[in-house]
């Protein structure tokens, strides 16, 4: 079996240390601090370079222009030649001179000789390393003396010099890189910081945002830059945000309200017919709980399809296909039950039909809903007209009454949910309030527009679709 290491394990209690993740100031200091560095010690790598690769061919141009400087003895020989040259360079520190004798090169003539080669490359001589003892370097290729019998003087560059002056240029190279790059960083971690401290600020604010403090706002920079453009697209969704909090308060509080009334009538008749049955008319306490049931339902019903409608926005319906309006408006009006009021149906062109794309249920419930408010509120007629509007290729639907009409102040109101007018708020007449709201939300869904529009007389709600071979 293999053991397990000793030490704390994490436990429930304990979590699991996690590494703080870097910073975008940190990461954008850091790479261009290396975006920096790199180039600057390529630079001074080839700057150091050729100054070795100079050094060196300076150091046997120094040997030669010594050795030349020497002058010749006026009585030939060769062997005083080599001690009097050895005695003159003695004394400079830069040149190491030492005799030596060749007995395998017999036919060797007295004089100067050039060496055999010279240095291709600094590199040969040379380090660019600071810390390398320069007199540990094998000597620069000098010149050669000869004398008699196999003798001779070999003068040689001790490169100390030369390394000194190679070793001082790059430490001053190597200095500067870094004092560059450390001058590149903190320039970029000063710039940095202050061009995400608004980034910061907003991340604070918008960390404290809850649902209680919507009212709330990100600080928007006076930049004019991305991140001015970034805070005001969040103050723009927070106020978004909160309107449809808002919005959610106000529909949960209505829909409390409307669902406690109707339970609260219902509760008190059966209590009071329960409290005194003996005098209790059980068939009209059974007829008003069935309307308050019946009141408990459509509220539900109106409910849970406000809820569908939210859900599908305007993406697309499902099971959404080509619908003849005409032929809907005609089947909507047909089914009606005859009541007080009279409906007329106006065609633009009756003998053609008109096909919008959608959901053939949901256009029925926006046109029911519709008339069931002309209803309401007509005193004797509600007009129907079916037209086309071939410029802008669109269904449009009108809807009137010769009711009391709509004050322009309340037009857009009206689609509220649980909105009622004042004529309008009695239980008998006033509906649930939820009826335009849900026509609005289902004309929305499929790409068109309700609105309530200027008539001579009354209410006109005025719909318009898209025709089908307009959609996809």
């Amino acid at each position: 079996m293999r053991r397990r290491p000793a030490g704390p394990r994490p436990g429930p209690g304990r979590p699991r240390r996690r590494l703080r993740p870097a910073s975008i100031r940190a990461r954008l200091t850091w790479l261009a601090a290396v975006s920096a560095l790199l180039p600057l010690l390529a630079g001074a790598a080839l700057a150091a370079g050729s100054l070795r690769d100079y050094l060196a061919r300076e150091a046997v141009d120094y040997t030669s222009r010594k050795v030349a400087a020497v002058l010749r003895l006026v009585d030939d020989d060769p062997d005083a030649q080599l001690q009097y040259t050895a005695g003159k360079l003695r004394d400079d520190p830069r040149l190491k001179v030492s005799f030596g004798v060749e007995d395998r090169r017999s036919n060797w003539e007295p004089g100067s000789v050039r060496p055999e080669r010279e240095p291709s490359h600094g590199s040969d001589v040379l380090s660019l390393w600071p810390w390398t003892d320069p007199g540990s370097r094998t000597p620069a290729p000098g010149y050669i003396q000869s004398g008699a019998n196999g003798r001779y003087l070999f003068v040689a560059n001790r490169l100390q010099d030369e390394q000194r002056r190679l070793n001082g240029f790059v430490l001053m190279l190597g200095g500067a890189a870094l004092a560059v790059t450390a001058g590149i960083a903190g320039a970029t971690w000063f710039v940095a910081g202050r061009v995400l401290r608004p980034v910061e600020a907003i991340r604070t604010q918008f960390a404290e945002l809850t649902a209680r403090h919507l009212d709330r706002r990100v600080p928007v920079p006076d930049t004019r830059d991305e991140v001015a453009r970034l805070a005001a697209t969040m103050n723009r969704t927070l106020d978004q945000l909160q309107a449809a909090v808002d919005q959610q308060r106000r529909f949960v509080g209505d829909a409390s309200h409307e669902l406690r009334s109707p339970l609260a009538a219902l509760r008190a008749e059966l209590e009071i017919a329960l409290a005194h049955p003996e005098h209790a008319q059980w068939t009209a306490v059974a007829e008003a709980a069935l309307g308050d049931t019946r009141r408990l339902q459509s509220i539900t019903t109106d409910l849970l399809l406000l809820a569908r409608l939210d859900a599908t926005g305007t993406e697309g319906l499902p099971g959404a296909q080509p619908v003849d309006l005409t032929a809907l408006v005609r089947e909507e009006l047909a089914r009606r039950p005859p009541g007080p009021r009279t409906l007329d149906l106006h065609l633009d062109d009756p003998g053609q039909p008109l096909t919008v794309h959608g959901r053939h249920t949901l256009i029925a419930r926006l046109l029911g809903n519709l008339l069931d408010n002309a209803e309401r509120h007509a005193e004797h007629t509600v007009t129907v007209r079916l037209g086309h509007d071939p410029g802008r290729r669109l269904a449009v639907l009108h809807v009137e009454d010769d009711g009391p009409g709509i004050p322009p102040a309340d037009r857009r109101r009206v689609f509220e949910r649980f909105t009622r007018l004042d004529d309008a708020r009695t239980r008998a007449t006033g509906g649930t309030g939820l009826g335009l709201a849900i026509a609005h939300h289902i004309a929305t869904a499929h790409r068109g527009t309700l609105a309530v529009t200027d008539s001579p007389r009354g209410a006109r709600f005025t719909t318009t679709l898209p025709c089908a071979d307009l959609t996809t």
